[in-house]
């Protein structure tokens, strides 16, 4: 316990003192007609998260382990610390949509190969042996299915698109003071305990530290912003967390756990990207017009819409961990985001923002 606490400390300690030199370097982040800041601010504050757990996460395990991470643990670590360094020059240069997503793409396989050698394949246990019984990776499928080459092919497939999707995500619902580092942060923590009940210390450990990175970070964002995560923060540390969802999806009882606790992020992004396609507005390119843009611009605070994230996380655990059938767990995650859809849209055509 012991030397957890000291690698927690010193995640902390690393990622403040980042996140201070970023607010000095002053790397500004200057307001468009699409922000929703209206003041120059710093950003770059991810470098602060993502240094802080990828410098001390490998100590973690020489320590409490007794060796460095394998490739198992090693790939997925080199893909976060690919797509934070692209996503840091971005951050600055501002490239073009292709070319970010297909680091993404790159990134997103690198994971993949570490989730896959995880357990070596034939032996039953660890993620390949869940791979091929499929019935934790994907628990939810038909019996007819269920045979080793479709099941392998369906759980790269979804991984893929999972890890892709997601760090996508939390990079765009990155707009609000506080939103998207709170809810890494929660839904990291809580997968800090369902590791650690499931006996898999390697992964509490990355859950933890994670979680710590992105909470030493959020007073410098919330409720006042000194400074934001960036592209860097955002996708560095939206790809851990899509990564350990994969993870929980393969060694707990609960597989969804990640995506019930993203379940407002990823509904949001998705409800707004399906809108933009239907009205045929270019989906590359930048707006102010998801749900909780659209709620913040409507005149409802700005903290008040970053705290209702935090509970849809906070739900979504529950969701995730109640014993009822997977309709009934949908049902329970997707109710508070129709009810929000619904109040945001009425404010929105109430209050007549134009185009949006």
């Amino acid at each position: 316990m012991i030397p957890l606490i000291l690698c927690c400390t010193a995640t902390a300690c690393i990622s403040t003192a980042l996140v201070l030199h970023m607010i000095r370097v002053g790397v500004m982040d200057v307001p468009g007609h699409r922000s929703s800041h209206t003041r120059p601010t710093p950003k770059g504050g991810g470098i602060g998260i993502i240094t802080g757990f990828l410098l001390v996460f490998p100590l973690s395990q020489l320590w409490t382990q007794g060796d460095l991470p394998g490739p198992a643990l090693l790939l997925p670590l080199m893909a976060v610390a690919l797509l934070a360094f692209f996503s840091w020059l971005d951050d600055i240069h501002s490239y073009r949509a292709s070319l970010k997503l297909g680091v993404q793409g790159v990134a997103a396989l690198m994971t993949l190969a570490g989730v896959a050698l995880t357990s070596l394949p034939g032996s039953g246990s660890g993620v390949m042996g869940n791979v091929i019984s499929g019935r934790s990776v994907l628990p939810y499928i038909p019996d007819y299915l269920v045979s080793g080459w479709v099941i392998v092919t369906l759980a790269i497939g979804i991984g893929f698109l999972w890890l892709v999707f997601t760090t996508n995500a939390l990079n765009f619902i990155d707009g609000l003071n506080g939103l998207a580092s709170g809810v890494m942060a929660i839904t990291a923590f809580a997968l800090s305990l369902l590791f650690s009940h499931a006996g898999k210390p390697g992964f509490t450990h990355a859950a933890l530290l994670l979680a710590v990175a992105l909470l030493v970070f959020l007073p410098f964002n919330f409720p006042k912003a000194r400074i934001f995560m960036g592209d860097v923060g955002s996708q560095g540390a939206g790809l851990t967390l899509a990564w350990l969802g994969i993870e929980a999806a393969c060694t707990t009882p609960y597989p969804l756990i990640v995506p019930f606790m993203l379940g407002g992020v990823l509904y949001d992004v998705a409800f707004t990207l399906i809108r933009r396609a239907i009205a045929g507005d270019p989906l590359a390119q930048a707006h102010r017009s998801h749900l909780y843009q659209l709620a913040a611009r409507s005149g409802v605070s700005p903290t008040l819409v970053t705290l209702l994230h935090w509970a849809f996380a906070l739900w979504g655990a529950i969701a995730a961990v109640t014993p009822l059938p997977l309709a009934a767990q949908l049902s329970l995650v997707l109710a508070p985001q129709l009810l929000w859809t619904g109040f945001t849209l009425h404010r929105a055509r109430a209050r007549d923002l134009g185009k949006w």
